[in-house]
């Protein structure tokens, strides 16, 4: 990746805006420049959560080995229909990746490695529009009830100073501001779905109704670079800051379960913690 960046410079002074291969050449070097960018960051990020919370090695996972998460009150953090999305996504996911990888590499058969691709990005690509679908709807609908939108919808807080101010404080190592229902990393991964989704499913669904090659290759580059991209940020941040933090490893249970102990809860999103306790309450004495 770095030692191509000199060629592709050159490629592009010696071009012009009005060749495909320059743009190719430009969406290739962008792409690397942000890969680069990402990992780095996302990097910084990770050490900071396990340098803030290494006094606390095993602290949940101990929890839950001994029972005592199941006699506390518990806290519903995801619905049936969200865990179902999520394995359904992280299927999808894995097998588009594994597929595209080895044909890119030249591994398997010629067909079917193609075939399991394509079917596998149309089944995540239905349920991403049908969850983009339904929360849009979901939203409008709010707004012009003339609800708050950013309590209605946690995901929304991406979108607030506190989300920058506290990306800066856990890359230096300090502890963050508390967030609502959904921390720094938890924001920005819902978000990067979007994209995800949109910069490799536009250029697949084109090329595969066009060919790999069609605008010189332009949608070609721009699937495999945000492919690289995909899997570097899944691999560098959600499986090891999800899967292998210092308090949950080997694994956090939630995207499983559904629910999260109260006093999990309380330590790691305390104003959802104390909002959901409310709504509880308010539901057990109807």
């Amino acid at each position: 990746m770095i030692e191509e960046a000199p060629l592709r410079l050159n490629m592009l002074r010696g071009l012009g805006p009005s060749s495909a291969l320059w743009w190719r050449q430009l969406i290739a070097l962008a792409f690397d420049v942000l890969i680069i960018v990402i990992a780095v960051a996302d990097t910084l990020y990770v050490l900071g959560n396990f340098y803030l919370e290494a006094p606390e090695a095993d602290k949940w996972c101990l929890y839950y080995k001994k029972s005592l998460a199941s006699s506390d009150k518990r806290l519903p953090r995801l619905t049936a229909w969200q865990r179902f999305q999520h394995i359904w996504v992280m299927m999808t996911f894995i097998k588009c990746a594994v597929t595209g990888f080895a044909a890119m590499a030249g591994y398997g058969v010629r067909v079917t490695l193609p075939t399991i691709h394509i079917y596998s990005r149309i089944a995540m690509g239905v349920v991403a529009l049908v969850h983009f679908g339904y929360y849009t709807t979901q939203l409008l609908m709010a707004k012009a009830r003339g609800e708050n939108l950013c309590e209605k919808f946690p995901m929304l807080e991406i979108y607030s100073k506190k989300f920058i101010k506290n990306v800066f404080r856990v890359t230096m190592c300090k502890e963050p501001e508390p967030m609502g229902k959904y921390n720094v990393e938890q924001l920005f991964e819902y978000w990067s779905v979007y994209w995800g989704v949109a910069v490799l499913g536009v250029p697949g669904v084109i090329m595969l109704l066009a060919g790999n090659q069609v605008l010189g290759g332009i949608f070609w580059t721009t699937h495999t670079k945000e492919a690289v991209l995909a899997v570097t940020f899944i691999l560098m941040v959600h499986l090891t800051y999800s899967r292998f933090r210092s308090k949950m490893f080997p694994m956090d249970q939630t995207f499983l379960t559904g629910w999260m102990p109260y006093r999990r809860a309380g330590e790691e999103h305390p104003l959802w913690a104390e909002k959901a306790a409310q709504e509880a309450e308010k539901e057990g004495q109807q």
